[in-house]
């Protein structure tokens, strides 16, 4: 008899039906929350129309050309000349946050069905989309450290989840992102703290937390251009090594429960006003709240704020 026994790596398949209905068979509704809660992540196989994704994969390249053809020096924060995304390059690892343009202001990305009902009976309502990133490994990206991300562990539910959608191939040879299940109300930062374990290096080198986490088994996430992945924030998770010529990209969408928030990302680096009234309402309901109603403009004599028997000398 073995002393271990390895964990299945379970994912969804979304059934024909499922996508012709846009919603979640209530088994696989049931399964999926409870892998979300309890193991951290699930991945949804087929959540994204193949022509979608494939038109999100082919504009990502461009968008990818331009932020290697702009790019000066290591500053942060810059912008590409052609497509205005914002970017930055840390140790071969590309962080990108499109503009939210077609094809990736598409509801399949940033609202897809499946995972919105799944985000709603997690997060409540009021749930809103903070940023749109992307993470991009080429070669020679080093093994980043074990970390969790967005402030995870302050509350014992998630703060919010995170959506990766794959915009290419996701292999095990391509820098795939490394997973150690178990939700995120399993680390709490006050007991964290108390025994001195930092769990928020990410690029640098962290050795309590790297020897810690080979006490627990870890996966590698093999992803397809069609699949989506939901996680906590809490989830422990690393970068690997690209041993590939191949780059490996992910969107990463991120969503917060109403009233919590991270000061990573910013949502006029994916959009404006302009850009957010073309969205389909949908999408732009989850940025609505960088997006108050204007004012009404006031008249001239409003605007003087002034009694009318002060408007003029007696």
């Amino acid at each position: 008899m073995q002393a271990e026994t390895p964990g299945k790596d379970h994912v969804l398949l979304i059934s024909a039906e499922e996508r012709d209905q846009g919603k979640l068979l209530p088994e696989s509704f049931r399964v999926a929350g409870l892998l979300l809660h309890a193991r951290g992540y699930v991945v949804l196989k087929g959540a994204i129309p193949r022509d979608i994704a494939e038109q999100a994969r082919e504009a990502f390249a461009e968008v990818y050309r331009d932020c290697r053809a702009s790019k000066q020096g290591d500053g942060w924060y810059q912008v590409a000349r052609q497509t205005q995304a914002v970017f930055w390059e840390r140790n071969c690892r590309w962080r990108i946050f499109p503009r939210l343009r077609s094809p990736f202001d598409s509801p399949w990305l940033l609202a897809n069905p499946f995972a919105m009902e799944l985000l709603q009976f997690l997060l409540g309502a009021g749930f809103y989309c903070k940023f749109v990133s992307s993470d991009t490994c080429t070669k020679g990206a080093i093994l980043q450290s074990p970390h969790r991300e967005m402030g995870a562990g302050q509350l014992w539910g998630p703060p919010g989840y995170i959506i990766n959608i794959p915009l290419g191939r996701c292999g095990l040879d391509n820098g795939p992102l490394e997973v150690w299940p178990g939700g995120g109300h399993l680390w709490r930062n006050e007991v964290l703290e108390q025994l001195r374990l930092g769990t928020d290096v990410q690029d640098g080198r962290n050795p309590d937390i790297e020897w810690f986490a080979t006490l627990f088994p870890s996966r590698r996430l093999e992803l397809e251009l069609d699949d989506v992945l939901i996680r906590d924030p809490g989830l422990l998770h690393r970068g690997t090594v690209n041993h590939t010529d191949e780059r490996r990209s992910m969107l990463t969408v991120c969503y917060f429960r109403q009233g919590q928030t991270h000061d990573y990302g910013q949502v006029d680096y994916n959009l404006d006003r302009e850009l957010w009234q073309q969205l389909d309402p949908r999408v732009q309901a989850l940025f609505a709240h960088a997006f108050p109603p204007s004012p009404p403009q006031a008249g001239f004599w409003q605007r003087l704020r002034l009694p009318w028997s002060r408007r003029w000398p007696a």
